[in-house]
Parts: structure tokens; C-alpha cells; sequence
């Protein structure tokens, strides 16, 4: 069976809307005879008959009228089909500007930008890290497209999307003597030195709060606003706070879980009174795709 192109469908609907071959030859910059031959040609390829005339005008028969509906709907398709490859088109095209916590950056969302640098090659990435203040306040100014931070900064004309949440752990040598112990709490900490989050961090005041709230007082040995770095910091029997979302441990190092539990919730932000564009669109799903794996593998393993 022969099938209608489209273009034979969009002279057909024309015709159901004006009503008179002459017009529709005008509204779609054709002949008439190009017109009839258009009608003849469907009515044959279909086998039914889709106008009868009645007073010098074209009307539509029952299965005419049925045509038109499927037609309608059909061509509706199409051109929601052709937008969406315009989008997809201009999706790898343009540029993104991210700014990331130093926690985030280095680990799924700089996996992320490797990602989207590949699957978009088109798309300019500028890529950097900052303090979570640093971040927030430069996506609120719209000199940043997109940032990544813990929480909510509280800073009006931000959009705050919730992506997943990690918790506090405590990062210390496999040889210390709280590597074997499950869930370490104040009172197993406040003998040993500590590296904590940066002083101005709300984090940090969370940790000092669950010693005070037990009568203790840590004792912070140092600050420090990335795991990474922590990672390098450890000895001997200090224990350092971690984000673990972005660091391994490997064989020497060990994870343990800090109670009570302090959660991170991980934060995508963009400007609010802002359209993100289609690149920035295009990044924001494939960093939280990359973010929520991350989390879930970090989950399984621990």
C-alpha cells in the first residue's frame, strides 16, 4: 500500500479549512491544478473519498472528516518531532559556566563535565571551584550559570534543586584504634586531635554542638574546607570530619560514620527569574545523574 507524504496532507488540511481550491492555492503559494492533483493523488492512494461539492465549496464526507482528524494529529507529531531535534541541535551548541564546592567538585561533577564535554563537544565548559558563600553569590549575580553546594545558602533569586544527601564520617588511619568500631560518636572522638570543616562552615558548628550538647569540648587541631586535602593531613591517630562523597580512602585510610548524624545535602542552584538555557539544561541532567550514582555506589559499598 502507497502511503500520503506530508506534504499532500498539508494541502489536504488547508483545503478543509478554506474551503475552495483557489484559496487554498494562494495560501500555499501553488497552482490550483497543483492543488486538485495533490487531492486526486490522496483519494487514490487511500481509496476514499474526501470532498463532496455542494454550492461551488468543497465539503468534507464522513471518512474525509475522520482523515482530517488522524491528519491533524499526525502533522502535530511532526512538528513536536522537529523541535525536538532544533533543541537537540542547539543543546550542543554555546557555553556553560559551573561553579562547584571544593567537596563536589572533585569527584562526580568533575566526572560530570568530563561527560558532558564528550557527549556535547560543541558546548565551551568553564569549570572552578569555590567557598559554598563564594558559589551561591555568584550564580545570584548571574556571573556563574550553575552551581553545586551543600544546603541552602538562603540568598534570594536562587533556584535550589535538592539532588541527593551524603552525612558526615570520620577519616582515620586503618592502624588507629577507632578503625575497628562501628559509628564513632563524641565521646569516642574527644581523646584524639581532629581535623574539622572550616571554621565558618555551618557544618562545623553542627560537630562542635553535638560535643557541647554531651558536656565535651573537641579538640580541633586544624581546619580544613576540602577531603581531599584531608586526606594528605591524616596521622597517626588524628581523625579528620569528611564529606565522603568525593574521596577514596584507599588501603590505608578508613571511613567511619559520625553520630549523631550530620546530613549534606547536596544542592544544584541556578539563577530564579533566569530560563536556563538548553546547554545549561543539558548539563544540570547530566550532573544529577552523575551525583545520584556517585551517592548510591558510595551507599552500597558502606
Amino acid at each position: 500500500m502507497l502511503y500520503p507524504n506530508l506534504r499532500h496532507l498539508e494541502i489536504f488540511l488547508s483545503l478543509c479549512e478554506s474551503g475552495t481550491v483557489t484559496k487554498t492555492a494562494q495560501r500555499l503559494n501553488i497552482t490550483q491544478p497543483a492543488v486538485s492533483k495533490a487531492i486526486s493523488s490522496l483519494e487514490e492512494m487511500i481509496q476514499i473519498r474526501l470532498f463532496e461539492r455542494r454550492r461551488n465549496r468543497l465539503h468534507l464526507t464522513a471518512n474525509g472528516r475522520q482523515i482530517r482528524d488522524e491528519a491533524e494529529r499526525l502533522l502535530n507529531q511532526v512538528n513536536a518531532f522537529g523541535t525536538e531535534i532544533e533543541a537537540l541541535q542547539t543543546a550542543r551548541r554555546g557555553s556553560v559556566s559551573i561553579l562547584a564546592i571544593p567537596s563536589l567538585a572533585a569527584g562526580a561533577v568533575a566526572r560530570a563535565v568530563g561527560d558532558f564535554s564528550v557527549s556535547h563537544p560543541g558546548i565551551h565548559v568553564r569549570f572552578g571551584l569555590a567557598m559554598s558563600h563564594e558559589v551561591s553569590g555568584m550564580v545570584a549575580q548571574n556571573r556563574v550559570d550553575v552551581g553545586l553546594v551543600h544546603g541552602s545558602s538562603g540568598l534570594p533569586g536562587l533556584q535550589e534543586t535538592f539532588v541527593a544527601e551524603t552525612h558526615v564520617q570520620c577519616l582515620m588511619a586503618a592502624t588507629h584504634p577507632l578503625a575497628q568500631r562501628g559509628a564513632l560518636g563524641p565521646a569516642d572522638l574527644v581523646h584524639y586531635p581532629l581535623i574539622s570543616f572550616d571554621a565558618v562552615a555551618p557544618l562545623s558548628a553542627q560537630i562542635r554542638e553535638s560535643f557541647t550538647r554531651e558536656g565535651l569540648r573537641p579538640t580541633i587541631r586544624a581546619e580544613i574546607n576540602a577531603a581531599l586535602l584531608a586526606i594528605q593531613a591524616v596521622r597517626e591517630e588524628m581523625i579528620a570530619f569528611v564529606d565522603p562523597f568525593s574521596i577514596d580512602p584507599g588501603p590505608d585510610l578508613v571511613l567511619r560514620p559520625f553520630q549523631p548524624r550530620i546530613a549534606l545535602a547536596i544542592h544544584i542552584v541556578t539563577p530564579l527569574n533566569k530560563t536556563p538555557s538548553l546547554p545549561v539544561a543539558a548539563f544540570c541532567e547530566t550532573v544529577r545523574h552523575a551525583i545520584f550514582r556517585a551517592v548510591t555506589r558510595r551507599d552500597a559499598s558502606g
